[in-house]
């Protein structure tokens, strides 16, 4: 099964959708997998460089979150 994003609801439960809009965008957290599409790389090259090359990945349980402002945050600074 394949995850776009996944969003968390008011009660704190998980669950994933598309399409994210509006206010409900500051709810959003992408896993390895949305951040490798979002990267145009490799699943294995995110799962093997997240931590040498700062993916600002935090841990959710056992899984790896990414929030898109922090990512965008991240390459704007890969590239000065």
């Amino acid at each position: 099964m394949e995850s776009d994003v996944m969003r968390l609801r008011t009660n704190g439960s998980a669950r994933t959708t598309g399409a994210v809009s509006g206010m409900d965008s500051l709810l959003v957290l992408m896993s390895p997998d949305d951040v490798a599409k979002y990267l145009a790389k490799p699943k294995s090259w995110v799962y093997g460089n997240w931590r040498s090359q700062g993916i600002p990945f935090k841990k959710v349980g056992n899984s790896l979150r990414c929030r898109p402002v922090d990512l965008d945050e991240w390459l704007d600074d890969q590239n000065r």
